[in-house]
């Protein structure tokens, strides 16, 4: 092999034409083609190129987040949808137990109202909304009736409780409005059953002669009307007139043979217990005496109260 010259080199003619193509210059870098570019413009180019990358980078990765997030909205949907459902079962179950807890308090109310105060609540539940029905019609005789009747009841379940001088004054008052109500009553219609428990409602007051004589007058004036009978019955029994009690229930008997008005059941429980009381079973008083009759009273009056007559 010819030695090589001073100077030379161990490059080959390959790698010196390769490294020819591209050549420095006083103005610039020369191209293989022959085009000088300066460094300034390279590097122009070379900037655009990074932005190019970094757009595409920029692009790639939005688009990567944007599949990502596509593949995870049902999760995030169940995620979500689901603590939504779950604080509407929160607040639905905060709700149940407040309303639970209203209803205990009710409950502990109710069970605190016992006695005459119960009665009072329930009965006034009862006679308010009539009261004011009739407040817009004051001659509305199917309410007047219906109040005086639910006073009247209102106060024979009241006098159950009555222990004290306080709740007696509270059965009167009742019984009195009760009373109020039948005159209003009567005022406008006749009746020989409003009559009849206008004088018991006398009787249960305490105050009997008045509700015999108006009882008296019923009878005078309507004599088939068997209730009437039972109740003068009623009060000849309690004065221990038995003789007289026995002549009003059987007339009572004659006239509601059929048992229409239910006078004549009563009037042979009490025509039943005269004979029995009569045939010696008789309790003594505190003072060691015998006295059927007060007993029987009393019966009667409890028997008149059940049977509403």
């Amino acid at each position: 092999m010819a030695d090589k010259g001073p100077g030379s080199t161990n490059r080959s003619p390959k790698k010196r034409l390769a490294r020819a193509k591209i050549k420095q210059t006083e103005h610039g870098i020369k191209s293989s083609k022959g085009r000088v570019v300066k460094e300034d413009e390279l590097s122009k180019a070379e900037q655009k190129r990074e932005r190019q990358k970094k757009l595409t980078a920029i692009g790639i990765g939005a688009f990567a987040v944007i599949m990502a997030l596509s593949m995870m909205l049902p999760s995030l949907s169940y995620i979500f949808g689901n603590g939504a459902d779950q604080a509407a079962e929160e607040q639905a179950a905060k709700e149940q137990a407040a309303k639970q807890e209203e209803q205990e308090s009710e409950a502990e109310e109710q069970e605190s109202a016992t006695g005459i105060d119960l009665v009072d609540a329930n009965y006034a539940a009862v006679v308010d909304p009539l009261e004011a029905k009739l407040s817009e019609n004051p001659e509305d005789l199917a309410t007047i009736l219906n109040l005086g009747n639910d006073y009247m009841a209102w106060a024979s379940e009241a006098s159950a409780y009555a222990s004290d001088d306080a709740g007696s004054a509270h059965v009167t008052e009742l019984y009195d409005k009760a009373i109020g109500y039948f005159d209003q009553y009567l005022e406008i219609n006749d009746s020989a059953v409003v009559k009849s428990n206008r004088a018991m409602c006398h009787l249960y007051k305490g105050d009997a002669d008045a509700a015999l004589q108006q009882l008296q007058d019923v009878t005078s004036e309507t004599p088939d009307y068997g209730p009437a009978w039972v109740n003068i019955g009623i009060i000849k029994e309690y004065q221990g007139d038995s003789d007289a009690a026995k002549e009003a229930y059987q007339k009572a008997v004659e006239a509601d043979p059929n048992d229409e008005y239910g006078a004549k059941s009563q009037a042979d429980r009490r025509l039943a217990a005269l004979a029995e009381a009569e045939g010696g079973d008789v309790t003594a008083d505190a003072t060691g005496t015998t006295d059927a009759t007060t007993t029987d009273g009393a019966e009667a009056l409890e028997d008149a109260l059940d049977s509403g007559l």
